[in-house]
């Protein structure tokens, strides 16, 4: 998990981003690279869709209490939130093949919450390492396909389509090793660990749902530049941030 220093310098020579985003120390998120290990589980293939979340919010997900985590509830209620952001956008959510965006964390939560009652299964967010593993696999790789940024593989800033694309129109070129689509660019997506330093440390309460705390992003999108769509790279937010290219998918069990 991370990235050691030779991709970083790797990456200083042949992105010119780069050069700026070690100056600036952002790398040092990343670091140091570290062995974790985790139990088996299972995750999407792809994001959840447009298509998928109108079901919640058919469903009145939205005004149900028993869905939503106390502070996600205040946060509704104060804002009146009733749908994501951009939910009546052609461009944004007029196919529900798209990666729904523009939903906080809070909504994710509601989200699974509702679609584990409905289906009696157990629906969550992958924690940051779980995510990870399932972009990267086991051989300690820059992007789902290898070590080579490769623009036609993934719709980020330089692919110039300025929008999302429906889910699995980059796979399978852009899979992973484990057969995910789309772990970078399109949408970035939440993960349930609140932004810790490394190493990864899976039960020092980072993954406290209960705790108000920045989450880590991660995956890149069509908004950012290949340098963020690497596996390693970590962003984060307030759990109340919505955005046009943030999204999340799903882990069972």
């Amino acid at each position: 998990m991370g990235t050691h220093d030779e991709q970083v310098e790797w990456l200083v020579q042949h992105l010119g981003e780069a050069r700026v985003w070690q100056q600036k120390g952002h790398f040092s998120r990343e670091q140091p690279q570290h062995q974790v290990i985790l139990a088996s589980y299972e995750i999407g293939r792809y994001s959840v869709t447009v298509g998928e979340y109108r079901a919640f919010v058919d469903a009145g997900g939205y005004r149900q209490r028993s869905y939503w985590t106390d502070g996600g509830w205040a946060w509704r209620n104060a804002r009146g939130i009733i749908t994501p952001q951009w939910w009546e956008s052609e461009r944004w959510a007029g196919d529900d093949r798209l990666p729904v965006i523009g939903v906080s964390w809070f909504e994710v939560l509601a989200y699974c919450h509702w679609l584990s009652a409905a289906t009696s299964g157990s629906y969550r967010l992958p924690t940051e390492a779980q995510w990870e593993k399932a972009a990267r696999g086991r051989d300690g790789r820059l992007y789902p396909w290898g070590n080579e940024p490769d623009p036609p593989r993934s719709n980020t800033r330089t692919s110039g389509t300025g929008h999302t694309l429906p889910v699995g129109h980059d796979s399978p070129a852009g899979d992973s090793p484990y057969g995910c689509a789309e772990m970078a660019g399109n949408a970035s997506e939440w993960t349930m660990t609140q932004y810790r330093p490394y190493p990864y440390q899976e039960n020092d309460g980072r993954n406290d749902v209960a705790r108000e705390a920045e989450r880590v992003i991660r995956g890149g999108s069509w908004f950012k530049p290949l340098l963020r769509a690497r596996v390693t790279a970590r962003g984060m937010n307030d759990p109340s941030f919505r955005d046009h290219d943030i999204g999340f998918r799903l882990v069972r069990g």
